[in-house]
Formats: C-alpha cells, sequence, structure tokens
C-alpha cells in the first residue's frame, strides 16, 4: 500500500536557502503541475507583508536564472520561475527512492514537504539514503496514501490547512467567545482574510470526512 509522509527540512537542503534565511516569516508554497521536459518547480506562490522583497531575494538566488511576476496581490504574489538544472542529495534520494512530491511548503524557515511512496519500505529506505548522505530529514506525519492523495478529493490535511487549523485552535479562534477575529488570526498566519477562511473550511471538510470515514460512515 502506497505511503504519504510530511517531512520537514532546511532552506539549504532543498531550494531558496538564501531567500527562507533572509525572510523566514515568509511563506511560500510550490505548485503542483505536470512536470514537463524536466522543468522544476516553475511557479512558486509567495505570502508575505512585503512580497515584492521576497521576490527580489528569490530572483538573487545563485539557482534561479529568470523570474516573472504573473499575478500581484496585496499579499500574495505568484512567481514563474525558471532553474538552472538543480541537483541535491535529498533529490537524489527521493529519486532513488522513486518518491513523488505532491506539496511543498516554507514556513518560518522550514520546508514541509508531503512525500508519496509505493510502500513503508521505501520511505524508511529514503530515509536511510538521507542519512547516509548527510541530509537531515524530520519526519512529521505518515498516513496511507489510498484515495488518490493529493487530489482534490482526498481528505488528507496540506500542511497548510494543518498549520492554519493549529493556529485556529491556539489563538482561540473555535472558543466561546473566540480568542481572535479571523482578521487577527489571518495577520499569524501572515495571509489574507479570504485564504484563512478557505484553508480552515477546507481543513475542517478533510476532518470531518475522516472521522466520518472512520466509523464506516459515507458521506
Amino acid at each position: 500500500m502506497s505511503v504519504h509522509a510530511t517531512v520537514a527540512v532546511t532552506p539549504r537542503e532543498f531550494v531558496l536557502g538564501r531567500t527562507l534565511t533572509v525572510a523566514g516569516d515568509a511563506r511560500i508554497e510550490l505548485e503542483q503541475v505536470i512536470p514537463l521536459a524536466g522543468r522544476f518547480a516553475p511557479y512558486l506562490t509567495v505570502t508575505a507583508a512585503d512580497p515584492a522583497t521576497v521576490c527580489d531575494l528569490v530572483a538573487a538566488e545563485p539557482a534561479v536564472t529568470d523570474v516573472e511576476t504573473v499575478h500581484r496581490g496585496a499579499d500574495e504574489w505568484v512567481l514563474c520561475v525558471r532553474w538552472e538544472e538543480h541537483h541535491s542529495p535529498l533529490l537524489a534520494a527521493l529519486a532513488d527512492a522513486d518518491a513523488a512530491c505532491i506539496e511543498a511548503v516554507a514556513t518560518h524557515g522550514t520546508w514541509h514537504l508531503t512525500l508519496r511512496f509505493h510502500s513503508h519500505e521505501e520511505l524508511a529506505d529514503c530515509y536511510h539514503r538521507c542519512a547516509e548522505r548527510g541530509v537531515r530529514l524530520t519526519v512529521e506525519r505518515v498516513r496511507d496514501g489510498s484515495g488518490g492523495g493529493g487530489s482534490a478529493d482526498s481528505h488528507a490535511l496540506t500542511s497548510a490547512q494543518e498549520e492554519a487549523l493549529a493556529t485556529a485552535y491556539e489563538s482561540g479562534y473555535f472558543a466561546v467567545p473566540r480568542g481572535v477575529t479571523l482578521a487577527e488570526l489571518a495577520e499569524r498566519l501572515g495571509i489574507s482574510d479570504t485564504a484563512a477562511s478557505q484553508r480552515l473550511r477546507r481543513g475542517m471538510r478533510n476532518l470531518l470526512a475522516d472521522s466520518f470515514a472512520a466509523d464506516g460512515v459515507d458521506r
């Protein structure tokens, strides 16, 4: 059975090490695309108080050859990025294990990667390969990958949804009366009110779907 693992790695092990060292409060997400002609992560979504500065940092990365801004919002920009041929011990270990990266989000200066493996054995093999290459990889969560993980119909929480729900809970958003407003919660997450509302709603939907599924209830 396939398995999903969410792992944490430092930026220097993956990409945008300089950017995330300087702008550690920014959130950067690699957009999911079907790879064509070997291109690596062509689109990035940057969420920050000053996205223009973060985008300048991305453009100055040694591995980045060109950056084009395709969307500008108040606190969220979408970039089209062209990279030099990218090699790293982490990517080599993932390739050797035949892993697929279905989500990559950087928050608070750390990359959180959701990886899909064909089996638990391949996950363990990848972990040992990373250790042999000196890559520090922290496994945060492991779950069975049945149900087409990563699709719109998957019940698995994304790392963004998990972060939003955890922050909301810890801040008292679900308390009566509420400890924070939606606007205050969005500010803590570094995103817009609309994005915060969507992440909470989708995260709660996925949690409820998992709960009903565990109880054998068809929804």
